[in-house]
């Protein structure tokens, strides 16, 4: 198990994926935190989240859209929710730690 530290991930269609489950598992997580109260906290419009989260499905949109503004969005969210812990099997799937 490796961890994983978004800052250092350049492939944005990786960083989307971990996205997409990241906010799925905070929406599923005791924590219950749905997009909407995700992009109230973090001050980021949904659209912003959506746009990101959906990039791996809708590559067109890749030239618009840089690694660096997954890492504002991940550091947002981890500053947020400082006990997440995303990490890396050796399987190559993603495992949130909360």
């Amino acid at each position: 198990m490796k961890r994983l530290y978004p800052s250092k991930i350049q492939d944005k269609i990786y960083l989307s994926k971990i996205l997409a489950q990241l906010i799925q598992t905070l929406e599923s997580s005791p924590l219950q935190v749905p997009l909407k109260s995700l992009s109230f906290d973090t001050q980021i419009p949904e659209s912003i989240f959506q746009r990101l989260q959906n990039l791996h499905n809708d590559p067109a949109d890749s030239p618009n859209i840089n690694a660096q503004d997954f890492h504002i969005l991940f550091s947002n969210i981890l500053f947020r929710y400082p006990t997440v812990r995303i990490f890396e099997l050796p399987d190559g799937s993603i495992f949130f730690k909360m």
